[in-house]
């Protein structure tokens, strides 16, 4: 009986260490060895991810395949965000509920747009345009550097080696949207108009600068003669909501529906498959070129 007793004591301990090391969202063990940092969404996660490399751990508290512009996190969330060493967050429009976190964070608060022109309405999805990007990833690298100043070599390496990275995506961009046969298309929200600018692509989009705000039926009928009148072919809808809208458009113009991700959040399966920032950045590309019938 002693036995069975010191065997069910022993289950009992483990079954509460497993408890402590996974919470209810399969949040991943902390390795307190590492610098402890979070990011609000995806590509502030990747961003951090890449210029912290093993000396840190990061945290995307926008759970895989949620779409982050009405995502609230639970207070449980929160609370172990204020722990970080590091919170990064976009600083525009972008997730209302860091507002009020940050005024109350009392550690490094990395603000991506931090010496970025927003555009109107504090249009918060400025990572999709790849020299913006760098900014970001220059604007990590400083917090980083502040809370682990032992570091700041390792940190600067880093984001020189990715920068150059984004510095051949927007080469990449240039090349590939030179000759076009159009160079306007319709996309599902208004998340790409950095990236329009910078490439000279004209971006109509059926939604607003969330995804969540339903369009007119004046919006629509005026994106769809845009569709006839242009003779566009394709118009763009993403992975994390719904493609309706953009398939009534597609099937009233007869035209076909594509992919344009603003890469807000990445499906977990599609991490799993080792898709990040800068390869769908090369799909966005692709898909693009496509649209606008490019040489």
């Amino acid at each position: 009986m002693k036995k069975i007793i010191a065997s069910i004591v022993l289950v009992a301990v483990i079954a509460s260490c497993l408890v402590f090391a996974y919470d209810q969202n399969n949040a991943p063990v902390q390795n307190t060895s590492k610098l402890q940092v979070t990011a609000s969404y995806y590509p502030l996660y990747d961003f951090a991810k890449n210029v912290g490399g093993n000396k840190v751990q990061v945290t995307n508290i926008t759970p895989a395949g949620a779409e982050p512009h009405d995502f609230e996190p639970s207070p449980k969330a929160l609370a172990t965000a204020q722990k970080s060493a590091v919170f990064v967050y976009n600083g525009g429009h972008m997730e209302p509920w860091t507002a009020g976190f940050v005024h109350d964070y009392r550690n490094v608060a990395v603000k991506a747009s931090t010496g970025i022109d927003l555009a109107s309405a504090q249009d918060p999805h400025f990572w999709l345009d790849p020299v913006l990007a760098q900014k970001i990833v220059n604007n990590i690298r400083d917090g980083l550097s502040k809370a682990d100043p032992a570091s700041k070599g390792y940190y600067e390496k880093n984001a020189l080696a990715y920068n150059t990275k984004l510095a051949q995506l927007d080469a990449d961009y240039t090349a590939g949207l030179t000759a076009c046969a159009t160079r306007t298309v319709i996309s599902s929200h208004d998340a790409f108009s950095y990236l329009g600018k910078r490439y000279n692509i004209t971006i109509a989009s059926i939604a607003g600068l969330s995804p969540q705000e339903e369009p007119s039926a004046a919006k629509l009928a005026e994106l769809s003669k845009l569709a006839k009148d242009q003779n566009i072919r394709y118009v763009f809808f993403e992975s994390l909501v719904s493609p309706r809208l953009a398939d009534t458009i597609a099937a009233e113009t007869g035209a076909q529906t594509l992919v344009f991700d603003p890469i807000e959040g990445l499906l977990e399966a599609d991490q799993k498959q080792g898709k990040d920032y800068i390869n769908v950045q090369h799909e966005n590309l692709k898909n693009l070129r496509r649209a606008l019938a490019c040489q």
